[in-house]
Formats: C-alpha cells, structure tokens, sequence
C-alpha cells in the first residue's frame, strides 16, 4: 500500500462523511453571531470548526474501537456492512486505533488552547467538555452510549456546546438565545444516532449493551426518532417568533417533505443505512439554516 493509499484509508476510518454535520453545526453558531452584528475574527472561527471535526473524528475513532472491545461491532453487524471498520476489516491494530482516536481528540483541545489565548478562555473549558464527552461517549468509566446517555450527550454536544461554542469565539459572548437557536440542529444529530441504534437493538441488547433504544425498546424508539425528526421545524417557528433567528431560517421548510418521507419509512422498517439516510436530512435542513442566517447577516435582514 503506497502513503497516498495509506493516507485515504485512515482519512476513511475516521467517518468524514459525518463531518458536513459538525461544520454546519459550528458554523451556524459563529453564523449567528455575525446577524447579530457581532465582526467575526476569522482565524478563530476557522480553528473552533477544525477542533470541532478533530472532537468528532475522535468519537467516530474510539466508538469503533470500544465497540468491537466489547463485543458489540461484529463482522455480521449492520455498522460492519455499509461502511470500513478499522477493527473489522483489518485495517488497523487495536492500538493503532486508540492512539489515532487519541491524537484526533488532542489536536483538537490544542486548537482550544489556541483560541482561547487569543482572547477567548472559555474555549478551553468548553473544548475539555466536548474531550470529555468524546471519550466518556464510549470509553471508562462512563461509557455514556451503553447506558442509555448516548442521545443525551449527542443532544448537548452537537447543540449547546458546538453551536454556543462557534458562536461564543465569533463574538465572545454565549448568550441563552444562542443556545436556544442550536436546538433544531442538536435534536437533528441525535435523531441520527438513535437511527442508528434503533438498527442495531437487536446486536446491542445481544453484547449487554443499554442503549436508549433498548431500554425503551423498538415501538419507542422509533416514536421518539420520528418527533426528532419533526420538532425542529416547529422549533425554527418558536426561534422566528422570538427573532432569536432571522425570518429567512423559514426556508427550512422546504427540507420538510424529505423529512417527512423518512418518518414514513421508519414506520414500517428501519433501514440498513438509517444513519447515512437521516444525516442527509441533516444535512439538507442544516445547509439552509446555514444560509439563511449568512444571507441574513450579509444583507442586513431581520
């Protein structure tokens, strides 16, 4: 294997089609704070959003690697069959594992460092919440995912912490309608992890795994990922109505009908690829808040 070939299959190992969300999520954070008039010192924004993808890589890293530990990723396992596992497939040692998943979630709390000697402290206790979290989420003593915090944790992460954190390095301040604006795309990134363990009850319940979705069992579940899936267009109402975010984050709306044939589907069966399929809902409905809170920043808009 040549050092290019090397390079993508690590590159590929570390989930990268998982990272669109989290730079949605930062940057509709710093985004905002720019609509509230708040100049936006670009070399510190562009470090919160590569420490954030550097904190995912290191879940998506680790959560392979305690997961196959524990017996929970197998070759017959729906995670094992639409994507590379590093374990899995033989693509790395254990140890190799852990330490990219390590150096990953170090990087990016030295980008924490950076931007918070540059006149913003609170980036290293939100960048030691967001380590903490990463690790915990799988790792000792904690393991957050395998006793039903799983969601919970995705929920504050890619909600209050990532989007407040952005926005919080853009303008230096971290106010509550900041964080009330990052519920839609928090509650989004949860619905896509519960996806997920919603198609793997059966391989979690079997390793003695306690997620959400096992303990409160598959009819459940599914309830709770479709209202996941529909309370953020009804947030983005509430948000608009308070001018916590400008009248053209409306434009989600248009993300509704792809959203809605997703809980449609859910009602009958869970996909294979439920959490590529939900992250495209993501993805969609995040690309236009995004926008639309430049566009509104950029023109002036209320």
């Amino acid at each position: 294997m040549t050092v290019a070939q090397r390079l993508k299959t690590l590159f590929i190992v570390t989930r990268p089609w998982s990272f669109p969300m989290t730079l949605i999520v930062v940057l509709s954070g710093i985004a905002l704070a720019a609509w509230h008039g708040y100049p936006v010192p670009l070399g510190l924004a562009a470090a919160a959003a590569a420490g954030s993808v550097l904190l995912h890589a290191m879940v998506n890293i680790l959560n392979d690697y305690y997961d196959t530990r524990y017996g929970v990723d197998r070759p017959e396992a729906g995670t094992a069959k639409y994507r590379p596992h590093p374990l899995i497939h033989g693509i790395l040692t254990p140890g190799q594992v852990f330490a990219m998943g390590a150096v990953s979630g170090l990087l990016g709390l030295a980008l924490g460092l950076y931007i918070a000697v540059n006149g913003r402290p609170l980036a290293v206790p939100l960048g030691l919440a967001g380590f903490a979290a990463a690790f915990w989420y799988t790792g000792p003593p904690l393991r957050l995912k395998y006793v039903g915090l799983g969601e919970l944790t995705t929920f504050l992460v890619w909600g209050p912490l990532i989007f407040g954190g952005g926005y919080y390095v853009a303008s230096g301040q971290l106010p509550a309608k900041a964080l009330a604006a990052s519920v839609p795309l928090g509650l989004l990134v949860t619905a896509v992890l519960l996806a997920n363990n919603i198609r793997d009850i059966e391989f979690d319940s079997s390793a003695g795994v306690r997620t959400l979705a096992v303990r409160i069992g598959r009819r459940d579940a599914v309830s709770l990922y479709k209202a996941l899936i529909v309370a953020p267009y009804l947030v983005v109402l509430v948000l608009v109505a308070l001018r916590f975010t400008p009248l053209a984050t409306l434009a989600v709306l248009v993300t509704l009908p792809r959203a809605l044939r997703l809980y449609k589907m859910f009602e009958k069966e869970t996909p294979l690829d439920a959490d590529p399929r939900t992250a495209g809902v993501v993805l969609r409905f995040g690309l236009v808040y995004l926008a639309a809170i430049l566009v509104s920043a950029a023109m002036g808009l209320a």
